[in-house]
């Protein structure tokens, strides 16, 4: 079945309809706040969480004969703020890009958190492990 070309549809007359219909509305200042209160909560869950990894050293205090990897638990200690940081400055410019192109950022806060949650728990395994007399 063929469908007749008309050419009234194909050259219209009068003023173009300048209605766009978008499918996904442009950010405005709703996102702009859960995105800044998302950022502002990965923050304070950096030092949170570095506490957290300072706490689960003490693990180490078992291994007074030796034989635990003190090199895997440092490691973990000084790289798990450096990471989340780095992390933190990540998402912020890939936010920040979104925002600019005004397209929602949102969801960069929330990977931003995640990031610290899964950085956290991978510190504190290896840590866990690191503290195991062999």
């Amino acid at each position: 079945m063929r469908q007749e070309d008309n050419d009234d549809e194909l050259f219209r007359l009068g003023p173009r309809d300048r209605h766009t219909h978008s499918i996904q509305s442009p950010a405005g200042w709703k996102d702009l706040a859960v995105t800044l209160t998302l950022f502002g909560l990965s923050l304070p869950m950096l030092v949170v969480g570095w506490f957290g990894v300072l706490l689960s050293m003490f693990a180490f205090d078992a291994c007074g004969d030796g034989g635990c990897n003190y090199t895997a638990g440092s490691v973990a200690y000084f790289g798990f703020p450096i990471a989340a940081a780095f992390s933190t400055v990540l998402w912020a410019s890939v936010a920040h890009r979104r925002r600019r192109t005004r397209r929602r950022a949102w969801m960069s806060g929330a990977a931003a958190v995640l990031s610290i949650v899964a950085l956290f728990s991978l510190a504190v395994t290896v840590v866990h492990f690191a503290a195991q007399p062999n």
